[in-house]
């Protein structure tokens, strides 16, 4: 299947890198659409709504089929038709430029091809679907994307008429968490944003095996809180052009902390990566954990 492509627009084109929504066109997947298209309002962008045809997904169905009898609409036109009038839709309502294409293959591969060929900022994808994207888009294949794409990707699981109000942005002082921090203020520059580093006590067993004593490790995790404190500082006054953030550091296992304090009423949750010096673009388990774990749409960020 060739890609395909229609466009509608009710606005100059964006000035901007365009968003990439991905859709299977089921009512789970339109959350993420529209959650796509209201940033893409606000970033005075072009929306890319793309759908992929899973070849195995439609090798089977041939299979289940006889195409011969088919009394319905061919497939592929019918989701030509189906985005198109998408695509129109989203554009009357949100006053943007969109485009609905199409594309064959593997999902995980096409999004992340497709993203990249388009110079996109932002791949969208949604937290389930009818069929195939309920396996595909979800939690496994997002962090494919990530390990695979320089673009982030999120996960939009709410379906909220407004945008978001209360951003939480994990930290841990890397070069790819000040990114996170930044694109945060830059996507969600109307919210109310948090950065948050929880720290702890390494090889608090070790230490005591070694003979440190309890003051000996409560001298050490009093250095921990200092660094921790003066390097949000300096986070938090690099960004200060760009937002005025809320800071939040906490003696915790970064997962809990992150989790605990996403469920005090964030809408986002806002995560890069670890391993800086790593050749792949590889979650860490923090960002895996949370990224199955919380209600809150997600932003992760390589």
């Amino acid at each position: 299947m060739q890609s395909h492509a229609s466009s509608m627009s009710t606005s100059p084109a964006g000035a901007r890198s365009p968003i990439v929504v991905a859709t299977d066109l089921s009512e789970a997947a339109s959350i993420a659409v529209e959650g796509a298209a209201r940033l893409t309002r606000r970033q005075n962008a072009d929306l890319h709504v793309l759908h992929v045809f899973d070849d195995g997904i439609w090798a089977t169905l041939k299979n289940l089929y006889d195409t011969q009898h088919w009394s319905g609409e061919d497939p592929v036109l019918g989701t030509r038709r189906r985005l198109s009038e998408l695509a129109a839709d989203i554009a009357h309502r949100h006053g943007i430029r969109v485009l609905a294409e199409s594309e064959a293959g593997d999902p995980a591969e096409a999004i992340v091809r497709f993203a990249s060929q388009r110079g996109a900022r932002l791949v969208v994808i949604g937290k389930d679907g009818d069929d195939w994207l309920s396996d595909t888009l979800f939690g496994e294949t997002a962090l494919e994307l990530l390990q695979t794409t320089d673009v982030p990707v999120m996960i939009v699981r709410r379906g909220q008429a407004q945008p978001a109000r209360r951003v939480l942005v994990a930290v841990d002082f890397s070069a790819c968490s000040h990114r996170a921090a930044r694109l945060a203020c830059e996507l969600f520059h109307e919210a109310e944003i948090t950065l948050l580093n929880a720290y702890s006590v390494r090889h608090e067993g070790r230490m005591r095996i070694g003979g440190a004593s309890d003051d000996d490790i409560a001298a050490y995790l009093l250095s921990e809180q200092v660094r921790a404190e003066a390097a949000m500082r300096r986070l938090s006054s690099a960004l200060d052009n760009e937002k005025c953030c809320r800071t939040v550091t906490v003696n915790r296992s970064a997962a809990s902390a992150i989790l605990d304090e996403a469920a005090t009423g964030f809408d986002v949750l806002v995560v890069g990566k670890t391993g800086e010096g790593s050749r792949e673009h590889r979650l860490g388990d923090v960002a895996t954990h949370i990224t199955y774990h919380t209600d809150c749409d997600v932003l992760l960020v390589p």
